[in-house]
Formats: C-alpha cells, structure tokens, sequence
C-alpha cells in the first residue's frame, strides 16, 4: 500500500509498506561430506545419556528386560548350540573331544553378539524416521544405542557360559583374560559394519531383508562349530586356504575359542582382528557421518 505525505519544501514524498514475504523451506539432499569432527564427537559423548535410555527403552518394548525376556536370550542360542552339536557329533562319528559343545556354545554367544547387533543397526535409522525429522541430533547415536541394547543382552549369555565352563571342568588359565579382547574387537566390527549396513538400509530398503541370509552364510564360513585349527584343516580351509582368514570374525572367534580353552592364539590372529576392527570401525563410522545429513531427506 502506497501513502504520500508532504514533506519539507512541499515535496511529495512516497511510502511504501513492505509486503511481508512468505517463508517457504526447501529440502535438498545435502552433498556427502564430514562436519567438524571434534565438535561432531563432542556432542555426541554429552548426548550419551540419550542413547542409553534409548537402549533401555527398546528393552522394555521387547521384554528382555523381564525373567521370560532374558531367559530366551540364552535359550535359543543353547538350543541352536545343542541342534549343531548333534550335527557336528554326527558329521565326526561321534569324535571330536568332550568339549565339543562348549565350543560351539561359546562360539553362537560372541557371533550373536556381533550378528545381533549389525541387524540391529541396520534398520536403527529407518525405524527412528520421526526421531530424526523432529529432533537434531548426531545420528551415530542411533548406532550406539543398538549396540549397547545388544550388549546389554550379551552379558546374560555370559553367565550361562561360566556354568558351561563349570560343569565341563574346563581349564582357568590366564588366558582368559584375553576375552575382554575378543569381545572389544567383535564390538568394533560390529559398529563398523552396523554403520555400513544402516546407511546402505536408508538408500536400498531391502537390505535388511537380506542380511539375515548373509549372516547364515557367515555363521558357517566362521569358526564357530569347529575351532579356527579345524577348520581351516577341514574341506572348506582345504578348497579355499588361508584366504578364508580374511573373514573379519575369523581370527576374533579364534581368539576368543583359544582364551577359552587356554591356547594363546598365533600372533597374526590378533594383527587381522586388530586391523578388520579398526578399519571397520573407522571406515564404517566416518561412511555413516558422511551420509548422515541425506537422511531426513531420505526418510
């Protein structure tokens, strides 16, 4: 609207009101690239308290925080343990020692745990799509919190295991402490991969629809229902050698198998887990930050 007003001098002098401009938000996909990183994992450590309570309320919204709940946490995978055990003893002939079942038993807790939480992280993102239009946050939380859920269900399998370990009489050496290791670095594989396969859920919707048929094909390309000697000694090392060793959970569930049973593993074991863990970890973690912003726009 246009007023006039005489001004000094008798000069017609004209004022126009400004129209006030609508206000319209355009989302683009941003361009892939890493924010500030220290400022980016300081936020993330004082934000931590928000990926726990997260995990603990998955907890509660799946019961395994109840008796029955963590009760099936060591159920199923004793009951996998005691299927495999009878298939394996079959396979054998009925040899193969009688630890044989302790073996396999603590071989399916430490890849549950490292399958179980890649699942898990995988459709993190996905499941959360209104967290994430209606909060701001770094999204890595996502991926620690599953984790942590995971590891949170992980502890309960210990324990059966120590009574596994009891009632075998199997040895106490001090190279047990060295399953502190083996866990830490199934831990970082799992977050790297976990990462990976989040991000690549966002993108490709099906991916979480197939990883359940890649990880059973993963359970029986690791040392999990025969120890790493054995298997690599055994018609699939046999086909394939040494290369088989560049599973990344190959050399961790030979160290954590060998800390078991008092064996300290050869030194290269822990130089490949050591290597998959860190650059899983890093690789995996830096690939999520860098899409991370894409994802409101994806969802």
């Amino acid at each position: 609207m246009t007023t006039s007003s005489h001004g000094r001098g008798g000069e017609l002098v004209g004022e126009t009101d400004p129209v006030p401009k609508q206000e319209r938000r355009v989302y683009k996909p941003h361009k892939a690239g890493l924010p500030n990183l220290p400022s980016y994992f300081a936020e993330l450590w004082q934000r931590r308290d928000f990926a726990m309570e997260l995990a603990r309320t998955n907890l509660r919204a799946s019961n395994t925080n109840t008796a029955l709940g963590q009760l099936w946490l060591v159920v199923n995978p004793l009951l996998l343990a005691g299927v495999y055990f009878l298939l394996v003893s079959v396979l054998r002939g009925g040899t193969g020692g009688d630890d044989v079942f302790p073996k396999i038993a603590a071989g399916l807790f430490l890849f549950f745990y490292a399958s179980g939480t890649i699942q898990s992280c995988a459709t993190s993102v996905t499941n959360a799509g209104s967290l994430i239009l209606n909060m701001n946050f770094p999204k890595m939380l996502l991926i620690f919190s599953n984790v942590y859920l995971n590891f949170r269900r992980f502890i309960p399998t210990l324990g059966v295991y120590l009574v596994i370990h009891i009632i075998w009489q199997l040895p106490w050496t001090w190279h047990m402490l060295l399953l502190p290791v083996a866990i830490l670095l199934a831990t970082l594989v799992s977050i790297g991969l976990g990462a990976i396969m989040a991000t690549s859920q966002v993108y490709f919707r099906d991916t979480a629809q197939f990883l359940p048929y890649f990880i059973r094909i993963w359970l029986y390309l690791s040392p999990v229902l025969y120890t790493a000697e054995e298997f690599l000694a055994g018609p699939i090392g046999a086909r394939v050698g040494e290369l088989i060793q560049v599973n990344p959970m190959f050399a961790v569930l030979g160290i954590w198998a060998d800390a078991l049973h008092g064996i300290l593993s050869p030194w290269h074991y822990f130089a490949i887990a050591v290597v998959w863990g860190l650059g899983l970890a890093i690789g995996g973690v830096l690939f999520f930050i860098s899409r991370e912003r894409e994802f409101a726009v994806r969802l």
